[in-house]
């Protein structure tokens, strides 16, 4: 049998290669930081502020720079949304800050670098506003920069939420206030002293308010309870609109908007369908209201200039702000994008850095020839098994995901129902696990069965695979690879602590962790390394055969990786645009939060044919991709851990 030599990078393309990651990293932290501060004239610093019961709230905070006790401006706080994190309000905080309002951008409980919460004692937090507000009290009386009569607090799907409970809250609190000094027993009887009036007042810390994807809470009971100006923006396509009065996100006639716009006016003058995008009331009584509609599926609107008009729109006239800034003109997207320079570079980066230690004595061993490809595809039925044998593999991937992943509830109960628990405690990670599991148990079932019953009378070897390894060689090779991981991560670490940025582009991120996530990780790993190895072993043993360019033959893996997560999206969306609601309701989130895997595991592919390369084998391409894309979702989602 024919061995092949290394066709790894070498040296000079491997430095070439990584000068060029680090070079688009560099150009990424620095425009971004630039774009999201307002080329100064905004200050970005991270807080971590305690809470009750021993819990705290992290963020971070936007501070126009003229912002000051002589000259104090309006705050806005933001919540994200489920399973995000504050990056995800980049839009908010960087488009309202460069418009002279401070913005703080909150990691709810159990999401980002916050705490959990007391469950166990049936505290959620989510009477606190997940966080937010203790951070309005926190405002009001500490920060001086700040013009405590002009709070507003926004957010996006449960920051919606979030948005509402606290609007409410400091609304009740408004009432109370308002009862007790026109109390006959109280201090001024019948008339309201100068003393209660400042009572009052203090009570009614929420200016205003502005839940975006979060329409639901919307009942003429909740709208009595709100004492602040108030707008909310939904979208058309959204995919939790099956659950509004009317079943659809068409907000024009929807008894959802009608109570908002309907609770500042008078009852012969109630309105059953609401004219999208028009103030009603008045903004210096703060009976503002004002509905929005755009035709954007839920998680566009985090991710939407239009949406971002809105937000800048509503707040701007609800503070009685006259910005010099034009609504359309707007910084986030070009920040964006250079986050997403940073994410390229990132990934750019894995190859040559895996291919510059492998010239270390220390891991110089483990660079051994590549193995030949199967043999050529030259009947028409080794053509049909490999074509299909690939259909195969996204079928079973795109039928699976729904059934397998709902397995959660049975293995993972706590955490499914957002309870807390020490192990395995991000619920979106568990029932990506299962379908990963099962995916990468059934891949290894059908390699073997496909060498048994056809590559064995075929001409396959077993020492084509490139499989065969040794305990010393495969230790040796996970510690290049958690080496990979750590050069790979240095880059969002640098960006993270030194320009308060990140690497993403929408909801694909790479974020810096804390050292809770990295425990988090230690226990999900091995179990995604089932799929990862039988990934690697799919691109490198099964599908690379001789006679296809190697073009497309990594195009088509990448593909074949993808393709499930692809098919599981377009019936979902599809579906969506062509009735208003989405195939899969009642988990219409499982399908939205796998997007960004479209990208990692077409990435994957070619990631684990190049560390094929270099080392001959397939482990170095499997860990690489374990490491990296688990972290990459356990960094991003929530965590029911314990407080």
């Amino acid at each position: 049998m024919k061995t092949a030599v290394s066709q790894g990078l070498s040296t000079k393309t491997a430095v070439r290669l990584l000068c060029v990651a680090i070079v688009l990293v560099l150009v990424s932290c620095i425009g971004a930081s630039a774009l999201q501060t307002d080329f100064g004239r905004v200050q970005i610093t991270k807080f971590t502020i305690p809470t009750d019961n021993g819990k705290w709230v992290s963020g971070n905070l936007f501070r126009p720079v003229s912002a000051s006790a002589d000259d104090p401006v309006p705050l806005v706080i933001t919540s994200h949304g489920y399973l995000n994190n504050n990056q995800m309000q980049d839009i908010t905080a960087i488009e309202l800050s460069r418009r002279g309002i401070a913005v703080m951008a909150m990691d709810a409980y159990y999401h980002g670098d916050s705490s959990s919460s007391n469950y166990l004692q049936g505290d959620s937090g989510t009477a606190e506003g997940m966080g937010m507000i203790p951070l309005v009290e926190y405002a009001y009386y500490n920060l001086d920069y700040i013009d405590n009569s002009r709070i507003g607090v926004t957010g996006h799907s449960m920051g919606g939420g979030n948005t509402w409970g606290t609007a409410q809250h400091y609304g009740r609190k408004y009432l109370e206030a308002l009862a007790a000094a026109q109390d006959p027993a109280s201090e001024g009887g019948a008339e309201i002293t100068g003393h209660e009036q400042a009572v009052i007042r203090e009570a009614d810390k929420i200016a205003a308010a502005f839940p975006t994807s979060s329409i639901r809470n919307s009942t003429p009971e909740a709208m009595a309870e709100i004492h602040c100006n108030f707008g909310a923006n939904f979208g058309f396509y959204d995919e939790g609109a099956y659950r509004c009065v009317n079943g659809d996100g068409d907000m024009t006639d929807a008894p959802e908007s009608a109570y908002i716009i309907n609770s500042v006016l008078p009852a012969d003058q109630a309105v059953t369908n609401v004219e999208i995008g028009k103030f009603y009331g008045s903004a210096s009584d703060g009976t503002l209201r004002v509905v929005y509609n755009p035709k954007e599926i839920h998680p566009w609107q985090h991710f939407s200039v239009q949406s971002s008009e809105h937000m800048s729109e509503f707040f701007t006239t609800a503070f009685g702000i006259q910005p010099s800034i034009p609504l359309n003109d707007q910084l986030w997207l070009w920040k964006e994008l250079l986050n997403f320079l940073g994410l390229i570079g990132s990934f750019l980066a894995i190859v040559p850095m895996a291919a510059l230690l492998l010239r270390v004595p220390v891991f110089a061993t483990l660079r051994t020839p590549v193995p030949p490809a199967l043999p050529a595809l030259t009947t028409s039925q080794s053509k049909l098994f490999f074509w299909g044998s690939w259909v195969l593999s996204w079928v079973i991937s795109w039928l699976s995901f729904m059934p397998v992943g709902k397995l959660d509830q049975y293995l993972f109960p706590a955490v499914t129902n957002r309870g807390t628990s020490a192990w395995f405690p991000q619920p979106t990670t568990n029932f990506i696990l299962l379908w990963a599991v099962f995916n990468g148990l059934v891949g290894l079932l059908l390699f073997w069965l496909s060498y048994k019953f056809r590559g064995k009378d075929n001409g396959v070897d077993p020492k084509m695979w490139g499989i065969r390894t040794t305990l010393p060689e495969f230790v040796k090779t996970l510690a290049l690879a958690f080496c990979v991981f750590i050069g790979f991560y240095s880059f969002v670490m640098f960006a993270d602590y030194f320009f308060h940025t990140d690497f993403r582009i929408w909801t694909l991120d790479i974020r810096a962790f804390t050292a809770n996530k990295f425990l988090i990780a230690l226990e999900y790993w091995p179990f995604f390394f089932i799929f990862y190895a039988a990934n690697s072993i799919a691109v490198n043993s099964a599908n690379r055969v001789e006679g296809q360019k190697e073009g497309f033959n990594l195009f088509i893996c990448g593909l074949g990786n993808s393709m499930g997560v692809i098919i599981l999206n377009l019936i979902q969306y599809g579906t969506v645009f062509a009735t208003g609601v989405p195939h899969w309701q009642a988990d219409w989130l499982r399908p939205l939060v796998i997007v960004p895997l479209i990208v990692q595991l077409f990435v994957a592919a070619y990631i684990s044919r190049y560390l094929f390369k270099e080392t001959g084998k397939v482990w170095l391409g499997a860990m690489v991709n374990c490491l990296i894309i688990v972290m990459m979702g356990v960094a991003n989602t929530t965590s029911f851990l314990p407080l």
